[in-house]
């Protein structure tokens, strides 16, 4: 008996939440643990970027595997290693190098949940409920994200900071639990290759597969740079203008600006649906580029306006991604999905983890976390992100000619 699209879509999605509880622990402690950690901008880059970078080496043999057996399987590895990587966090890391190591191991579970669990669901799905989906499972990463950022900076001040990442093995734990509810994929939607790895080269002949993977290189660097940096940039803020007496947790405000973005991402998408999804991607990513700039030309200006200003580009820089998971699903078949799928992934994430590098270095060579205009090369390293997306959607691949 088949399982309805809303319980997939649900339950999928709640996996992902639960999953992903570690993603954003290091960006939201990275003040707290700045001192004791001895992080400087570049750390705190590595360290937010490293995840990501365990991701996306990760995914090509795990995009394989799920293609070569039951992708529940993987699934289930991978949210093991994934608790794993999170509670040694808390048991065992006191530096830097500790940290560096076991987020990266966190990210390679990480890898499985996410793009594994976007396999599991559009096996299972087909027409406009799989697009939609897929929709709703990019929104579901959005608020595991600002979940992220409240648990922890919640639990840290309560219980300190070991607490978060004991909580995020737990999520991962109980992501497994969803594989109970998904049942089998629909007759005929699932290849099986006996290949080790995912044919990338199939993918890449397929010029619309690539605009989308593209955008969301860009997307990715932009997001994730944004969600690394945006604590120690309101703590900057808040300082120079004093405004800690407003009580509003940086860890808090991040949280918030994630949950703003989910509903108008899933709208952007409708629109993608409706209108076509290359002209509201570009116009977003055109949005992105100048709050960005304000941003950075803003960096020590109100706080009231670089807080309205941050929450707006939670919007500008993930709101077309549901847009953009949406074209590339709708761009492949059940010949290429995996293959699309695994080059997604692959390329998103490593942008994913040189974005919040690039800043950190930006930072760094621009004279540091204390100087406003450290903070406006930043921003305009961010704004690179929606530049590589605008120009995926602007690109007119030259056409064979017919023979």
């Amino acid at each position: 008996m088949g399982r309805s699209p809303l319980l997939i879509t649900a339950s999928l999605s709640v996996g992902l939440m639960l999953g992903q509880l570690a993603i954003m622990a290091i960006p939201a402690l990275s003040v707290d643990l700045a001192v004791p950690w001895a992080l400087d901008a570049s750390r705190i880059g590595w360290l937010g970027g490293i995840y990501f970078a365990g991701y996306a080496v990760a995914l090509p043999f795990l995009t394989g595997a799920a293609n070569r057996m039951d992708g529940r399987i993987v699934y289930l590895v991978a949210a093991l290693i994934s608790a794993a990587a999170s509670f040694c966090v808390a048991l065992f890391a006191d530096g830097f190098w500790g940290a560096l190591v076991l987020r990266f191991a966190a990210g390679i579970g990480f890898a499985g949940i996410h793009i594994i669990g976007m396999k599991l669901l559009v096996d299972r799905l087909g027409g406009d409920a799989q697009l939609r989906a897929s929709a709703f499972y990019t929104a579901a990463f959005a608020i595991g994200s600002g979940c992220s950022f409240l648990a922890a900076g919640w639990l840290s001040r309560l219980y300190g900071w070991e607490a978060v990442f004991v909580s995020a093995g737990l999520g991962s734990l109980l992501s497994m639990l969803v594989l109970l509810l998904i049942g089998p994929p629909l007759k005929g939607s699932e290849i099986r290759s006996k290949r080790l790895f995912p044919d990338l080269p199939l993918a890449l002949r397929d010029a619309e597969i690539v605009r989308y993977v593209i955008a969301y290189g860009g997307n990715l660097w932009e997001v994730f740079a944004v969600r690394v940096w945006f604590v120690p940039f309101l703590v900057f803020n808040m300082t120079t203008n004093e405004a800690a007496g407003l009580k509003l947790d940086p860890a808090t405000a991040v949280g918030l600006s994630v949950f703003v973005a989910v509903p108008l991402n899933l709208f952007i998408a409708e629109l993608g649906v409706r209108w076509g999804r290359k002209p509201v991607i570009f116009a977003v990513s055109v949005a992105s580029i100048v709050v960005c700039g304000l941003l950075g030309w803003q960096a020590s200006g109100l706080y009231m306006l670089v807080l309205a200003l941050l929450l707006i580009h939670g919007v500008t820089s993930y709101g077309d991604v549901g847009a953009i998971a949406g074209g590339v699903v709708a761009a492949s078949t059940a010949e290429t999905r995996a293959a699309a799928l695994a080059l997604f992934g692959l390329v998103g994430f490593t942008f994913g983890f040189l974005g919040p590098l690039a800043v950190g270095l930006a930072i760094d060579l621009a004279g540091g976390r204390d100087e406003p205009s450290a903070w406006f090369w930043a921003f305009m390293v961010m704004a690179l992100g929606s530049v590589i997306s605008a120009a995926a959607m602007a690109w007119k691949p030259k056409r064979k000619p017919e023979t």
